[in-house]
């Protein structure tokens, strides 16, 4: 009897370790010296504590049990936190989070990857990195020697979706794979996926002009989206260059590549005036947006976060002008999502419109919101005892007749 339950709880300390990615609870050192007494490549998972994606893959992806189980027979597994070791970032060039590493047992770099991604997508990468047409530092050691054969190219950019502070430019390589291309090769099927799939200047630019050639690959709903995606993309290009002529000409690709003129103009100026950090002319063209049909729910959640946070950078006059704009934005989005967190970052613009009572009323909505998530409502406290405690300084400052 002894025996047999030593047995199950051994049975079920495996299956609590197989339920999720294992990571080493050791040093790097360690790490590397397990690796190699074991022959094992290593897995290195970079990631921030205010990381969203990295909290997305370590409830989801890390916890799938056939990718877990990949990663944990294949790889030593170790996790590091980029904004403590710093060393360990510039060493091996982590430039965004998530960010995965593959590398031999020796602590060689084979592959990168990183972002969000399903159980499969993450198993491919890991795949992946044992492939010479495709491990990333192999295709990158044969670009550095000077091969630029357009299969090189082709596969060469694709692996720089998460490159490093010291590679080149996706959009070099992919602008060098496309000159090697003709026309009528560059409408096969392969090139067509493979333009609708990469986000840089000259790709977005062949899309927004040959939108019915990816027709047959793609549904009506990917190329609307594709097009949105595109023209925010060249918007926000045309936003860190100096002068207007950029966004200028964007507005003439526009009249010939959106059937509805309107609403792509707002999302590109709505985009170029946030590149510009233009917070009045932003939350105003947010403003108009939000008055047409379907307004995306991202988009004027995002005008009002930054509003909140850099209204102010310029000056008291402009920022009670921006914060005016996007007020009139609220409604509408809470229209489309009435939640706690939206709840609290309307009572703090209120706040910051100096509207106590109304702030008030909203800082309360958004705390019986929080108890009906079952979360905390700690900010909501907080912004209810710095309106009270306001409103309780101007009384007690009021001239007495």
């Amino acid at each position: 009897m002894i025996t047999l339950g030593l047995l199950c709880l051994l049975n079920l300390v495996a299956r609590a370790q197989t339920a999720g990615l294992a990571f080493e609870p050791t040093s790097w050192s360690a790490v590397l010296e397990k690796a190699r007494q074991t022959h094992r490549p290593i897995f290195v998972y970079a990631y921030a504590p205010g990381c969203h994606f990295c909290h997305e893959m370590e409830k989801s992806t890390f916890q799938d049990p056939a990718a877990a189980a990949y990663y944990n027979n294949t790889f030593v597994a170790f996790k590091v936190n980029i904004e403590v070791d710093t060393a360990f970032t510039r060493r091996y060039d982590i430039a965004s989070f998530p960010t995965y590493l593959y590398l031999d047992e020796a602590g060689s770099p084979l592959h990168r990857s990183g972002g969000s991604k399903p159980a499969a997508d993450f198993v491919a990468d890991a795949r992946a990195a044992f492939a010479p047409e495709t491990a990333f530092y192999g295709l990158q050691r044969h670009y550095q020697s000077g091969n630029r054969t357009p299969d090189l190219l082709y596969r060469y950019s694709r692996a720089l979706n998460f490159p490093t502070r010291r590679e080149v430019p996706q959009a070099q390589v992919v602008a060098e794979y496309l000159t090697t291309q003709s026309a009528e090769q560059l409408r096969s099927e392969q090139n067509l996926r493979y333009i609708f799939a990469q986000y840089t200047p000259q790709t977005n630019q062949f899309f927004l002009t040959h939108q019915d050639d990816f027709a047959p690959w793609f549904s009506t709903q990917e190329r609307q989206r594709k097009a949105q995606q595109a023209l925010r993309s060249l918007a926000s290009e045309a936003g860190e260059q100096p002068g207007n002529q950029a966004f200028q000409e964007l507005q003439q690709l526009i009249k010939t590549s959106f059937a509805d003129t309107a609403q792509a103009n707002l999302l590109a100026t709505i985009t170029f005036l946030e590149m510009r950090r233009d917070w009045v002319g932003y939350a105003r063209a947010t403003r108009r947006y939000s008055q047409l049909p379907d307004p995306n729910t991202n988009m004027l959640l995002t005008t009002a976060k930054y509003v909140y946070y850099f209204g102010k950078e310029q000056g008291p006059a402009r920022q009670q002008q921006a914060v005016a704009a996007v007020l009139d934005v609220m409604p509408v989005l809470l229209k489309q999502e009435r939640n706690y967190e939206n709840l609290l970052l309307h009572a703090k613009l209120l706040q910051q419109a100096h509207r106590p009572t109304t702030a008030r009323v909203t800082a309360q909505a958004a705390l019986k919101e929080a108890q009906l998530q079952k979360e905390s409502g700690k900010d909501a406290l907080e912004l209810l005892k710095v309106i009270n405690a306001s409103a309780k300084k101007r009384v007690s400052i009021k001239p007495r007749g």
